[in-house]
């Protein structure tokens, strides 16, 4: 999207950031954002239709992930999600509704994700995981 994690990560954490999305035109609109507000130089924004992207190689293992999709692709993505982890990674699934809960932590449990806690505000479910190890 608009690159607006990535950003708040960087304000909050002193860490070098990997930025993706499917849609190349978002991350034109997220390197823009990232410039903008002085963050640019620890942030790589990518067009990334998934983790087989070099980025993801470069820049991994992850000790935190935050993602902002739907159940379905945070579905999909599970086991490669929790591949580029490092032992111990914090992974942050947002843009669900709350009957989604017990499908989506089942599916990343079965990847080495054990469930930390739920957030849900306005009827959206944030879940937090934690990769084992």
């Amino acid at each position: 999207g608009s690159g607006v994690l990535a950003i708040a990560v960087a304000k909050a954490l002193p860490a070098r950031i990997l930025a993706t999305d499917i849609d190349p035109v978002a991350v034109r609109v997220a390197k823009e954002n990232c410039r903008l507000n002085h963050v640019a130089s620890r942030i790589r924004c990518e067009t990334a239709p998934g983790f087989s992207h070099r980025a993801f190689r470069e820049e991994g293992p992850f000790d935190l992930v935050i993602a902002n999709i739907l159940a379905g692709p945070l579905q999909a993505l599970a086991r490669d999600l929790a591949a580029n982890c490092a032992p111990g990674a914090t992974v942050i699934l947002s843009g669900l509704l709350p009957h989604q809960k017990a499908r989506i932590v089942a599916t990343y449990r079965q990847h080495g994700m054990d469930f930390i806690k739920a957030h849900i505000r306005d009827n959206w479910l944030v879940l937090v995981l934690r990769k084992r190890g």
